[in-house]
Order: structure tokens, then C-alpha cells, then sequence
């Protein structure tokens, strides 16, 4: 059997080593014991390496030095190790543990900073997560971002959650609780638990594809779309533009008959610049830039569609006043 005698070198790694693992263990047991480790021990430890004098951490933390000296003395205690070499007298002097403990002091008293920041920001409704839906043409006609940017702007630690959906799924998601703000078109009733603002109001016009024969037409007065094929997007409502395309169409002495159904304002642009029809759709739709598809107003048909903001009386307070003061309302409903 050959037995190796370990270099110098080795020895001593091997015996600091077993030396740290015996201060971490102390660290663990210490923890575990008390509970806590003491926050004002490690605010008056971090104070002393920062300013490197005991003084002028006494003036940071307001206490006097006897204080400041008492809390590291616990501190240590608790830890079972010294943090300063205090056979150094000429100058504040770290131990070995005491220099790779201070950044874990650091981001801990960050850490407790921040919760308590985000505590206060959370009671008042400056932070957490806040839901909201909109309509796709509230992202068209730039409602949506008017809300997004004074959220982004004021209250950076909130978390936003956005979800294109219908005006109905809406209204059931606030009502239950799923959603706490929303953006959708005027109901002749909104859920209880919600307050309501109109906060954008555009013309109704007429999408029809570049070649179509409307297209000579100098204007374009509802009785012209007599003969038209409309195209008609979020079908699944019976109130909303529904109701505005059976206005249109009574004040041109006609009756919408046959008209393609589609599920958004997209598909129905796509299929009105194809030929395939004509589509009564909101003036900020334009903004989509598609090709092939031009948007007129019609003559004689002054109909608006509106966007209401609603939200729930128990969303986030804070957040909710920030959008008051930057997203302007035409009027309350």
C-alpha cells in the first residue's frame, strides 16, 4: 500500500476549504435557528464598508456609534464569524468571509428595498398585473395605445396583459373578473361592476376594391349601395355595426340581403379589395394600408361608432388614474 503525503500547497487549500464549508454551515444553522438573519445588522455593515469608517456610517444610519458597533456584534453572532479584521486598526479591513458576504448583504437589503417599493406600489395600484381587452379597432384608431403608453410611461413596474376580443367575451371577462379594463363598443347596458367612458368617436365609411364601379362615382349617396354585396364582419353580434349597416341601409330605401359573413375587419377588407363585396367599416381601418381597397364616407350618412373604456371598480386605483389624466373621454356613460 503507497501512501501520498499532500504538497504544502494542497494542505492548506484543503484546510481553508473545510474552513469555509464549517463558517457555512454556522451561516445555516444560525439561519435556521433565529429565523432571520438581522437586517439592521447587515444595513450597518453595509454602511461601515461603503463609507470605510464606522463615523461616517453612523451619520448615514442616524444612530449613534455604539448602535452601529452593537448591531455588527449581533450580526456576527449570528453568523458565528467575523466580518472585520480587527487587528487592523489603521484602516477598516475585511475578512476573508466578511468581503464575499458584502455582495450578498447588498442584493439582499436591494432585494427588501424593492419588495417593500413594489408592497406600496401594489396597495396603491401602481404595480402587479392589470388585464385588458380591446376591439381591433381600438389598436386602429390609436385608443389602445393611448392607454399602453400612459401605463408604460407613469407605471413601469406594471405588468399589462392585452387580448384582442370581441365586445361580448369582453364584457363577460369583466364581469367575472377575468379582465379588469376593456376597450369595446357601446352596449345599451354595461356590467354593474364596471365604470364606463366614451373615449373615441370616427365616421362609419365604405370599402370597396380600386376597380369597383363606385370608384367613378364622384360621391357615394346610400341609395348607390342598393345593389351592393356587403360583407359583414363580427356577425356573431346582433347589436353593434349591425345596427348602423340596417341604418345605412334604410336610408337608402333598401334591405342588406345575402351578405357574406366573416369573423374580423381584416378578412373583410381582404375579401372587399378581391371585388368579392363591400364592407361598412370604421374610418381608422384605413390604417391598415392594404392594398388594392379604397375607404369613402357616404354622403348623407353621418353615423359614428364609438369606443368605450371601461373598467371594473376593483382594477388597480393608481393605474386607473393615470388613464383618466392621459386618455382623453368625450363623455361619461
Amino acid at each position: 500500500m503507497v501512501l501520498i503525503r499532500p504538497s504544502p500547497l494542497r494542505a492548506f487549500l484543503t484546510a481553508q476549504l473545510n474552513r469555509y464549508k464549517i463558517v457555512l454551515w454556522r451561516f445555516s444553522i444560525s439561519f435556521w435557528n433565529n429565523g432571520m438573519l438581522d437586517v439592521e445588522g447587515m444595513a450597518a455593515f453595509l454602511a461601515v464598508v461603503e463609507t470605510t469608517s464606522f463615523s461616517r456610517a453612523t451619520d448615514r444610519l442616524g444612530v449613534a456609534q455604539s448602535v452601529v458597533s452593537k448591531r455588527l456584534k449581533r450580526l456576527e453572532d449570528q453568523l458565528g464569524a467575523s466580518l472585520f479584521d480587527r487587528t487592523i486598526r489603521t484602516r477598516i479591513a475585511l475578512t476573508h468571509v466578511g468581503a464575499n458576504y458584502m455582495s450578498e448583504v447588498r442584493a439582499t437589503l436591494d432585494q427588501l428595498r424593492k419588495a417593500e417599493r413594489i408592497g406600496r406600489n401594489l396597495a396603491r395600484g401602481a404595480s402587479g398585473p392589470l388585464r385588458i381587452g380591446y376591439i381591433f379597432s381600438a389598436a386602429m384608431n390609436g385608443t389602445l395605445h393611448g392607454v399602453l403608453s400612459a401605463l408604460g410611461t407613469a407605471l413601469p413596474e406594471i405588468t399589462v396583459e392585452v387580448q384582442m376580443m370581441e365586445t361580448p367575451e369582453q364584457l363577460a371577462a369583466l364581469a367575472d373578473g377575468r379582465l379588469d379594463l376593456g376597450l369595446v363598443r357601446p352596449r345599451g347596458a354595461f356590467p354593474e361592476k364596471c365604470d364606463a367612458a366614451l373615449v373615441h368617436r370616427e365616421q362609419l365609411v365604405i370599402g370597396h376594391s380600386a376597380d369597383h364601379p363606385l370608384a367613378e362615382s364622384a360621391l357615394i349617396i346610400p341609395a348607390e349601395l342598393r345593389d351592393q354585396r356587403f360583407i359583414i364582419p363580427q356577425f356573431r353580434e346582433r347589436v353593434g355595426l349591425v345596427e348602423y349597416l340596417e341604418r345605412l341601409a334604410a336610408s337608402g330605401g333598401f334591405v342588406v340581403a345575402d351578405p357574406i359573413r366573416t369573423a374580423d375587419f381584416v378578412t373583410a377588407a381582404a375579401m372587399a379589395a378581391a371585388g368579392l363585396g363591400v364592407v361598412l367599416a370604421p374610418a381608422s381601418i384605413a390604417e391598415l394600408g392594404m392594398k388594392g381597397i379604397r375607404f369613402r364616407t357616404v354622403d348623407g350618412f353621418a353615423e359614428n361608432i364609438e369606443t368605450f373604456l371601461l373598467h371594473r371598480h376593483d382594477a388597480p386605483p393608481y393605474a386607473m388614474d393615470v388613464i383618466a389624466a392621459r386618455v382623453p373621454r368625450i363623455e361619461s356613460a
